[in-house]
């Protein structure tokens, strides 16, 4: 009986040391893995901290960049396009990105387009690039032609103290239109000029 009692005890002992021994192993396993996990952290922000200091993008982000730029550089080539629509879009991509390289061409679009829609929408891309020497055109593009949303807009973002501009405004604003915006446009950039010492009032 004591015999047994014994081998018992003698057993559950192994038994034991066994379970931990196990699950020291376990752990050590576990331990190990994340020092090497972290190792590796270190060694990868070691050899990418040198290109992030220099301000460097990743290679993600470099190759998402090349594809914009190349994005951009088809807009501007399909500024020459004979189709409404696709000239529509490439402005309106070259705005978003504020693209001003193709301000010249733009240029040529604002003041030779016979579509005030088009016309508009350039004036208002070449806003964006605050370049003072397009504002003189912008302005006679907006005196000469019919009035569209974007070419107010364009008016309101530019700095001109042509006392031509808010009488335009102010017809604008009091004469009716088929475009309900125009009116309305007028009255925002109108006021605009009002809280802006630089400019026509």
């Amino acid at each position: 009986m004591l015999k047994t009692a014994l081998v018992t005890i003698v057993v559950c002992v192994l038994a034991l040391f066994l379970l931990v021994s196990l699950m020291s192993s376990n752990q050590a396993g576990r331990e190990r893995r994340r020092q090497e996990a972290i190792r590796e952290l270190d060694r990868r922000n070691a050899e990418e901290a040198p290109a992030m200091a220099a301000g460097v993008a990743s290679a993600a982000d470099r190759a998402k960049q090349a594809q914009r730029d190349l994005d951009t550089d088809q807009a501007i080539a399909n500024l020459r396009s004979s189709d409404r629509e696709v000239l529509n879009e490439a402005i309106q991509k070259i705005q978003s990105r504020r693209a001003c390289k193709a301000v010249p061409d733009l240029m040529d679009i604002l003041k030779e387009s016979s579509d005030d829609y088009i016309a508009g929408i350039c004036a208002q891309t070449i806003a964006v690039c605050k370049d003072p020497s397009t504002y003189d055109a912008i302005v006679d593009q907006f005196l000469r032609r019919s009035a569209t949303p974007s070419m107010i807009y364009a008016i309101g973002d530019i700095d001109t103290s042509d006392q031509r501009v808010p009488e335009k405004l102010d017809q604008l604003i009091s004469e009716p239109n088929q475009d309900e915006d125009v009116p309305r446009f007028a009255r925002f950039v109108k006021d605009k000029f009002h809280l802006a010492p630089n400019k026509g009032h």
